[in-house]
């Protein structure tokens, strides 16, 4: 009697035992229905315009790391020699590589093409991780170099040094300005429009300089100890700024100069095609295809005679118009023309073609890199789009699509320009 007296109170236990299992499962079950929807949420979705708006101020923070990376390896070079710096140079390289690509995808996206969302939004990521990558790399090599530099040179040495390339500046300046004032006089003011007034813009630039290590120099006479990196950087920057200034005026000199050859080769190959097409369209019986190349030929000579007797020459507006009055014959020839006196043509051409191409991606390149701060995206990827096809046209074993790809890394290029002028707000003046 006494052990069943026990009963009840294992009865009791277990119930309590089994409430208890019970109670602790089902708090886990409302725990786990209460993290499941965290878990499995997806996170928020980025709008489309969103990620084109961070990939566009990506491209430009990226361009403008690379264009600076350019510049402080070139004085790396001159500080501690080649053999010191070929993983700088390398990183600028493939920093360069992820660059084309990215602007590459950006030029596929402002195309015409209509692309699906799902398709920018896979390019803008690209671009993205792209620009950071390229942006990271060039950074952290230019790192690197400041760390060096800081611990080879002291302060009043980069002071001095400084002020030694503001010497050296400043002795430039009545030079560059009686150059332009002389490519004043020889061209016209359009042709030499790019570069008016850098002279004056180098001259604040060194006076910034002066400025910057002026109060680096008395910082330090206050207390020796006093960090002015910042100071002596910005002023190495200015003085930079203001001898690629007086460097691009030197470019241009020889830019028209150049130019002025071209567009008398190209003068006088437009007089030989004139004649060319007279004895062409002799051989042609279609009357509205000989009226095309008489129309053409017409047109051609008229803009040989304008560029021939211009005054004041603008030689690389009239490169332009032959080359467009040229590609207008070319096509009415067509039809006349045999295969192989169409590739003769074509090589013939492409010469004069790159040289316009190379002249308006470095006129491009030289404005985009003076006014960085001002020029967004799209001038930027017309640019890189102009370099791309030009880099393909030298590549192309047909003359007659390497002709082609030159004309429209040229034609990009001059759009490049117009875009790059309207964002600094249409100055001419640099």
């Amino acid at each position: 009697m006494g052990d069943f007296s026990l009963i009840p109170s294992l009865i009791v236990f277990a119930v309590v035992v089994v409430a208890l299992i019970v109670g602790l499962s089902l708090l886990r079950r409302r725990a786990r229905r209460r993290i499941a929807p965290e878990i499995g949420r997806a996170p928020a979705r980025i709008e489309v315009a969103d990620l084109i708006r961070s990939a566009n101020i990506q491209l430009v923070q990226m361009d403008d790391a690379i264009r600076d990376a350019d510049e402080e390896l070139q004085f790396a070079i001159a500080e501690f020699g080649p053999e010191s710096t070929h993983e700088f140079a390398d990183a600028i390289t493939t920093a360069k590589s992820r660059a084309a690509e990215a602007f590459a995808l950006k030029q596929r996206l402002d195309d015409s093409v209509p692309d699906s969302e799902q398709r920018q939004r896979e390019w803008s990521k690209r671009i993205l991780s792209l620009s950071d990558s390229a942006h990271a790399l060039v950074t952290a090599q230019s790192r690197a170099f400041e760390r060096r530099r800081r611990q080879e040179t002291t302060a009043p040495e980069s002071l001095r040094r400084v002020h030694d390339d503001i010497a050296a500046g400043r002795s430039r300046l009545p030079g560059a300005g009686a150059l332009l004032e002389r490519l004043a006089t020889e061209y016209a003011a359009e042709a030499v429009a790019p570069v008016a007034g850098r002279a004056e813009a180098a001259a604040t630039a060194f006076d910034d300089a002066e400025r910057l290590i002026g109060q680096a120099a008395t910082s330090l006479d206050a207390a020796p100890l006093t960090p002015v990196a910042s100071q002596v950087q910005a002023a190495e920057s200015a003085a930079r700024r203001g001898s690629a200034l007086l460097d691009s005026v030197d470019r241009m000199r020889d830019s028209l100069r150049a130019a002025v050859v071209s567009r008398d080769e190209a003068v006088a190959a437009a007089h030989a095609q004139v004649v060319e097409a007279a004895r062409l369209r002799d051989t042609i019986e279609d009357a509205d295809a000989v009226a095309r190349i008489v129309a053409a030929s017409s047109a051609l000579d008229d803009v040989a005679r304008t560029a021939a007797t211009r005054t004041p020459p603008h030689p690389t507006a009239d490169i332009d118009a032959l080359a467009a009055a040229t590609a207008r014959l070319d096509e009415t020839l067509a039809v006349a023309r045999t295969a192989q006196q169409r590739l003769d043509s074509a090589r013939s051409a492409l010469v004069g073609a790159v040289r316009i191409a190379e002249s308006h991606i470095r006129n491009a390149g030289d404005f985009i890199s003076a006014r960085r701060g001002s020029v967004g995206t799209d001038a930027r990827t017309r640019l890189a789009a102009a370099e791309r096809e030009l880099a393909l046209a030298r590549l192309e074993a047909d003359p007659v699509a390497a002709l082609d790809g030159a004309r429209r890394a040229a034609t990009l290029a001059t759009d490049a320009d117009a875009l790059a002028r309207y964002d600094a707000g249409g100055s001419l003046h640099n």
